[in-house]
C-alpha cells in the first residue's frame, strides 16, 4: 500500500486536504473554501483520495461528505508518533 500512496500524497493540495479531514468530516464546498482553491478542483482530489482509499465519502441529504478512512487515520497516529520531539541541551 506504501508504494500506492505515497504519489498521491505528493500533491501540496491533497497533504492539505487530508489535514483539514483530520479533525472534522467536511463536504467539497467547505474545503474548497478552507483551502481558498475551486470546488471541482478540491472534487478531483477527492476522487484520488478515496480511489486509494485514504478517505470515504458519505451523503447528507444533497451533500456528499468526504472523511478519513479508518486505517488513513491510524497511520497518520503512527506516523506522528514516531517523530521524536528534539531534545534540549543543558
Amino acid at each position: 500500500m506504501k508504494q500506492l500512496v505515497t504519489p498521491v500524497m505528493e500533491s501540496e493540495t491533497r497533504q492539505r486536504i487530508i489535514a483539514l479531514l483530520y479533525s472534522v468530516p467536511q463536504g467539497p464546498t467547505e474545503i474548497a473554501s478552507m483551502l481558498g482553491l475551486s470546488q471541482p478542483y478540491i472534487s478531483n482530489h477527492l476522487a484520488a483520495l478515496k480511489s486509494h482509499h485514504l478517505v470515504k465519502c458519505h451523503r447528507e441529504g444533497r451533500k456528499s461528505v468526504y472523511e478519513l478512512e479508518d486505517e488513513a487515520r491510524v497511520a497518520m497516529m503512527a506516523a506522528l508518533a514516531s517523530f521524536e520531539h528534539p531534545r534540549r541541551h543543558r
